[in-house]
């Protein structure tokens, strides 16, 4: 089977290994890119806890002069990728919520008490999915959202994406999220490939990352939100 990847590198090239690892054909396009904000403030004062709802968020952290305090703190992520690259980036006391941004406010709710008087610091990107912030607001605790990043749409497919778009030559293209899915639709149609659309595949890690392409293309989504029944419902779908 042939599939097309669509979410930011590095993580579009890890999706891709996976599927190329299993004896399918995985062509590499991620429709974003990652652009660092360098004048973020972090400023860790009166900080208690970390939240992170990404991998980049977490690699930029990583980079920061203050690193060897910020590993101190306990960290609360959406997910279990993102809680393997804090592990992988020094951080001891981790915490994944193994699913969205709702669950991650619920988790850091539910371990409330054993933190220290203070405000849960949320490194993110500027567009993002779910209001942490609210949610921990109102369950009583605070919460300081700094953009560290921002992703930008890029300017075209490449010319091989196209023509395999063009010739129906792919059997699935993997959605990671809304954002994704917003920008893999302005690119086929920029490149004048609408009439593709309705007979392409394409498999969604969540009903929200659907949404944007659910009235052009039969969009299958994944039971749970997370790469693994992503990459399942591809497999057994193809």
């Amino acid at each position: 089977m042939r599939f097309l990847v669509t979410r930011p590198q590095p993580d579009c090239r890890r999706t891709a290994e996976k599927l190329r690892a299993l004896g399918h054909v995985a062509d590499e396009a991620p429709v974003l890119k990652t652009v660092e904000v360098g004048s973020a403030e972090i400023g860790l004062k009166g900080v208690s806890a970390l939240a992170f709802s990404s991998r980049r968020a977490v690699a930029i952290l990583a980079a920061h002069s203050q690193i060897d305090d910020i590993r101190k703190l306990p960290v609360f992520t959406v997910g279990d990728a993102t809680a393997l690259a804090c592990r992988e980036a020094g951080f001891s006391k981790v915490h994944s919520a193994s699913g969205n941004i709702d669950a991650l406010a619920q988790l850091i709710l539910d371990h409330r008490s054993g933190l220290s008087s203070g405000e849960v610091l949320y490194p993110a990107a500027e567009d993002r999915s779910g209001d942490l912030e609210g949610l921990l607001a109102a369950g009583g605790v605070s919460c300081r959202t700094v953009v560290v990043y921002r992703m930008e749409t890029v300017a075209r497919l490449s010319s091989t994406v196209v023509d395999s778009l063009n010739s129906n030559a792919i059997d699935g293209v993997l959605i990671y999220s809304r954002r994704t899915a917003e920008a893999f639709l302005a690119l086929v149609r920029s490149h004048g490939l609408d009439h593709i659309l309705s007979g392409l595949p394409v498999y969604a890690l969540s009903r929200q990352s659907a949404e944007p392409l659910s009235e052009a293309s039969h969009v299958r989504v994944a039971a749970a939100p997370n790469e693994t029944s992503l990459l399942d419902l591809a497999l057994t779908q193809c």
